[in-house]
């Protein structure tokens, strides 16, 4: 198994790696928040197909969709959720990671 092989594979493990650090460093570091970082939106189940971000929107084709309810967390809770995000990212990439650096010892 060739090292390019091996790094190739590593890619999509080391992109949640970095997800968990975003979320790590969000939850950690208060200078690394966004200025909207604890705003939430929900849209509801029937818009999930629209994206409020899609070319057509951004165009003017096709109007946004609405949230159904929006609001703040409050600062414990948003970190706390930031906190378990990170965990989450963090274990699956690290162990995605070292599964395929299992694999690929002969």
């Amino acid at each position: 198994m060739s090292t390019f092989y091996v790094m190739v594979e590593c890619l999509p493990w080391l992109a949640l790696v970095g997800f968990g650090l975003y979320f790590l460093l969000t939850a950690l570091v208060p200078s690394w928040r966004d200025k909207n970082w604890k705003h939430w939106a929900f849209y509801g189940y029937q818009t999930f197909n629209q994206n409020p971000n899609s070319w057509l929107v951004q165009l003017g084709f096709a109007q946004p969709p609405k949230p159904v309810a929006q609001g703040d967390f409050d600062e414990k809770s948003a970190a706390l959720l930031y906190w378990v995000l990170a965990a989450l990212f963090l274990l699956m990439g690290i162990g995605g990671l070292v599964l395929i650096v299992y694999r690929s010892i002969p």
